[in-house]
């Protein structure tokens, strides 16, 4: 199981190579983040892995910011491609590298307004 915090990047583990068939420098990965409980499916690339060891393991940058994702339990898969379409219809099962259960958690920062002495309203993110 992996966790990934909502609305901020950070280094998640993953074990790629070690199912990995295409020559490594070669390869994208495209993560597939699947909700059971909204029956939403996202997807987005792995890039920028920052592994001292990616023979063993890898550490990618994911930030799920853009995505607006809710808090909650998501199947997660993750293909290897050699392409550059962020898309699973050229994909097949076969291409499945990691599989498993993603805990997301957080939630977005909410503004709450501050009155200047001006009488202008300034936002404060908490």
């Amino acid at each position: 199981m992996i966790t990934i915090p909502n609305y901020t990047s950070s280094l998640t583990p993953f074990t790629l190579l070690e199912n990995t068939t295409f020559p490594y420098s070669a390869t994208t990965y495209i993560l597939q983040l699947y909700s059971k409980e909204l029956k939403k499916e996202t997807l987005l690339f792995l890039t920028g892995d920052t592994s001292a060891n990616v023979n063993r393991y890898n550490y990618f940058p994911v930030n799920l910011t853009p995505y607006t994702l809710a808090e909650g339990q998501y199947d997660y898969k993750v293909y290897q491609n050699t392409g550059t379409t962020l898309s699973l219809s050229a994909l097949t099962i076969n291409d499945v590298v990691e599989s498993g259960l993603a805990t997301i958690y957080g939630t977005a920062q909410t503004p709450r307004p501050v009155y200047a002495a001006s009488g202008q309203t300034q936002y404060v993110f908490n």
